[in-house]
């Protein structure tokens, strides 16, 4: 399946379109250090399930520049920014897609994964996400790695500009709007303690419009079963409604 480039709210994007009439459309962002090519085959696969696909490149990746992904520096100034941006972009993404998308949802893995869930938390319009090995507790996660990587700790300003976007403090689940977390027990680049602390808080969700799995045996992956709950979940809160 060969996709079309396009640019959508200024923005490279991959375009894939199902053979006949698409269900919903569905935005796939890609990971830290990955691009946009590199997801075609995870894209194939969604547009297999009869969605419509749009891969976006995230700032300064592919196209749009590179970094060394590698340096440990380079995560620590740079991750969030690209994650803001995303988010931000995602917006203006929706809006131009919004008036012949029929219903959309948003999926992403690890640094994608934290632009689904910060996107999902703050686009309304969204009706379904997928966080794979990401975070949706920003605030826990920075914390924890600060702690782990013996940083200093977050001043409390840090944690007031931090908190205004984390989808913990943001996120709503109206008009049956649904998330699942699907993670790696053992993640050892985003480690689950986040996602275990974000679902503790949202305990009063009812699992139809919040789940989460946790794969035991996994590093930061994306595996065959994540790939089945992916569609599961898709399916059941973009496609059925469909049929309504």
């Amino acid at each position: 399946m060969n996709p079309n480039q396009i640019s959508i709210a200024e923005v490279p994007c991959l375009l894939f379109e199902p053979a006949g009439r698409p269900i919903g459309t569905v935005i796939l962002y890609h990971g830290w250090g990955s691009s946009m090519e590199s997801y075609q085959f995870f894209a194939s696969l969604i547009v297999g399930w009869g969605y419509k696909v749009v891969v976006p490149e995230l700032l300064h990746h592919g196209q749009r520049g590179k970094l060394d992904y590698a340096d440990p520096e380079v995560l620590e100034k740079q991750f969030l920014e690209i994650v803001l941006q995303g988010v931000k972009e995602a917006r203006s993404i929706v809006d131009e897609l919004s008036a012949a998308a029929g219903r959309i949802g948003i999926v992403g893995h690890s640094a994608g994964g934290f632009i689904a869930a910060g996107s999902f938390a703050k686009h309304s319009s969204l009706q379904a996400a997928v966080v794979i090995n990401g975070s949706c507790a920003w605030l826990r996660f920075e914390e924890k790695y600060l702690e782990y990587m013996g940083k200093t700790p977050l001043t409390p300003e840090e944690r007031t500009t931090l908190k205004a976007h984390d989808p913990l403090s943001q996120i709503t689940f109206e008009n049956e709007r649904a998330l699942l977390l699907l993670h790696g027990k053992e993640d050892t680049t985003v480690p689950i303690d986040s996602q275990r602390h974000f679902m503790s808080n949202m305990s009063q969700i009812s699992p139809e419009q919040l789940h989460m799995i946790e794969y035991s045996g996994v590093n930061h992956h994306i595996t065959l079963k994540m790939l089945e709950q992916s569609k599961l979940w898709l399916d059941r809160h973009i496609g059925d409604q469909q049929a309504l």
